[in-house]
């Protein structure tokens, strides 16, 4: 074959080659010029969802109407119904039993001082909250960072003996007060707001207001506990009220009863371990119906402050007249109060 020819047949052959390729590239290079295509990747699905009674009504919280059909929303409470049932749902169980033994003393408080139902479930979440840059020990089931004075109606008080806001009623009822309190000098905003307010600070959600001209809890991009910790006493709630949607088999707990003996003036130190000797239980049962003293100090005192002491000593259902007759016996109540 002449050389010639040959040639002539191979540039036929790369041109052939050729022409699709740089078609293919300039295609590629026009695609790319045309800008990123936006390509559509779908969020993983929940694997629990909302109740399906509410499809057909509006939620209300706290007094409040929650905006699911809002996606922002409906998906920080579905985050939260499913952070609990997968991966708290230990925590979950114990929330919704042993925690709810003192439900009917919440109930019965916030029922007179107004407050909503939905709040006995708050107490499990609030207890376990951190204020981020805390500077004093948070103190009981309701977080609260000081005792009630008596100008609030509610005295309280501590000391290296005891810390009254572990005692479950005091706490509750200094609780009460001060979320009340709050939403009135936030003028009266809702409660989620005001619980958002209790987590961080008054100041942080005026500021907040201010800085993005809302209102509403949805609107404002808390930084703190609230964005978290209020979504997930929605989910809490939602949980305990629709417990057949999440297959859970929820025994409703025991309620914790107990005998009060109110207004116990000391004419000395009362150890818990004699308390415990008296009443036949371990010191732990004591201390546990009295959390308010510290165990380590293991003692209702006589004085606290320079003062005489006023308490209340809580023992288990139908051993009250046996404690109060024991004490007297022994020595253990003083003559006259306050002497």
């Amino acid at each position: 074959m002449p050389f010639k020819s040959l040639t002539s047949n191979v540039l036929t052959a790369l041109f052939v080659i050729c022409v699709p390729l740089i078609t293919i590239v300039t295609m590629s290079y026009e695609s790319l010029a045309a800008g990123p295509r936006k390509e559509e990747i779908p969020l993983p699905r929940p694997r629990y969802g909302l109740p399906a009674e509410l499809g057909t009504k509006e939620l209300r919280f706290a007094g409040e109407r929650i905006p699911l059909e809002r996606k922002d929303v409906r998906s920080r409470v579905l985050s939260q119904i499913n952070f609990l049932l997968l991966d708290a749902r230990s925590v979950l169980s114990l929330w919704l039993t042993d925690d709810l033994q003192y439900a009917w003393i919440f109930q019965e408080i916030f029922q007179k001082e107004g407050l909503p139902k939905e709040f006995v479930l708050l107490a499990p979440i609030l207890s376990r909250m951190k204020r981020p840059g805390d500077k004093v020990r948070q103190g009981g089931i309701w977080a609260l960072e000081t005792p009630c004075g008596a100008e609030s109606g509610v005295p309280m008080s501590a000391s290296d003996s005891h810390d009254d806001r572990m005692d479950v009623e005091l706490s509750t009822k200094c609780f009460s007060v001060q979320i009340k309190q709050l939403r009135k000098e936030l003028s009266d905003s809702g409660w989620l707001m005001t619980v958002a307010a209790y987590m961080s600070s008054k100041k942080t959600v005026e500021d907040l207001r201010r800085v993005w001209n809302a209102q509403s809890f949805w609107d404002i991009p808390f930084t703190e506990s609230p964005d978290v910790l209020v979504p997930r006493w929605i989910a809490l709630w939602l949980i305990y009220s629709y417990p057949s949607t999440y297959d859970l088999d929820l025994k409703p707990p025991q309620p914790i009863t107990f005998d009060q003996v109110k207004g116990v003036v000391l004419a000395k130190d009362l150890p818990v371990a004699e308390v415990a000797r008296i009443l036949g239980v371990p010191p732990r049962i004591v201390l546990d119906l009295n959390p308010k003293i510290k165990p380590s100090s293991g003692i209702f005192s006589a004085r606290e402050n320079g003062r005489q002491a006023v308490h209340t000593i809580t023992a288990p259902r139908g051993k009250g007249q046996l404690l109060v007759k024991a004490l007297k016996e022994k020595g253990y109540l003083a003559a006259k109060p306050g002497k």
